[in-house]
């Protein structure tokens, strides 16, 4: 009886080609890039978001100062003047 062949194993390269490796080495910078950009991204939001909360304070402050001074008034941004809250009776 004959011996059967064995399939032949491909032949592994040991090295990749120079455009393959330039291929990996060029999609591997773009994502280091893409994770950098994304941690800044991520950062300048977190700023902004602190900044957010603090000027979100800051207001909470001022109006309930201008209000012990005031009351609850409706203020005219143009021109600073004042005016009464309608209450939803009065329309």
């Amino acid at each position: 009886m004959a011996k059967a062949k064995k399939p032949s194993k491909p032949k592994v390269a040991k090295k990749l080609s120079k455009e393959e490796l330039s291929d990996v080495k060029e999609l591997q910078t773009k994502i280091q890039s893409l994770v950098l950009n994304l941690g800044s991204a991520e950062l300048a939001k977190q700023t902004i978001a602190k900044q957010h909360a603090e000027l979100t304070n800051e207001w909470k402050a001022m109006t309930a100062e201008l209000e012990k001074k005031y009351g609850q008034v409706n203020v005219n941004l143009e021109d600073g003047s004042l005016s009464p809250i309608e209450s939803s009776e009065e329309k």
